[in-house]
């Protein structure tokens, strides 16, 4: 059994449809689901994120009864420094790819990883994803949402396609 911790993004709660996917997954093991909240206030991307949301990922690994597995989307990503220095394993839903300490923290971390970016994503870097060393699931033409234009039916896709990535990297562990 592991901890299932979901660290949410800026605009992006732990009640949005990759989260909930996350949390079926978990639940369906029978993992216990631990949600990160948060109001980010005014000005944190320009003094600098990764402090708070260290506090708010330490908090949350305090309270996990068992081994703990960070999911975090975007702004999460800013816990890639406490999952390295604590072995934590995390799966990053379109990490912050722009920032070379997060970059830098992922590629550190000596626990398994999975970056899950789009293409069309400003904050997805192929290159630096691929420089990190983790296994990466790129998918063409996703935005930071990971949705895809078109038809639903190609966004549920990409839904199932990173949900099976979910699935495949817990049973890993």
């Amino acid at each position: 059994m592991i901890t299932g911790i979901l660290v949410p993004g800026r605009g992006y709660t732990t009640r949005g449809t990759l989260f909930d996917l996350a949390d079926g997954i978990l639940t369906a093991r029978g993992d216990e689901v631990l949600e990160v909240t948060w109001t980010v206030p005014d000005g944190l991307l320009q003094i600098g994120p990764e402090p708070f949301v260290r506090a708010h990922v330490a908090a949350a690994l305090h309270r996990a009864a068992s081994a703990p597995v960070l999911i975090a989307k975007s702004l999460g990503s800013h816990a890639a420094a406490l999952a390295a220095e604590r072995g934590i394993p995390a799966v990053w839903l379109t990490p912050v790819l722009t920032d070379p300490a997060v970059v830098a923290a992922i590629t550190a971390g000596p626990a398994p990883a999975l970056l899950i970016g789009g293409t069309a994503d400003r904050l997805w870097v192929a290159e630096a994803a691929r420089a990190t060393g983790k296994p990466c699931l790129e998918i063409p033409g996703a935005d930071h949402s990971l949705r895809v234009p078109g038809p639903v039916r190609a966004y549920t896709d990409v839904l199932g396609t990173v949900g099976t990535a979910i699935e495949d990297f817990l049973e890993a562990l």
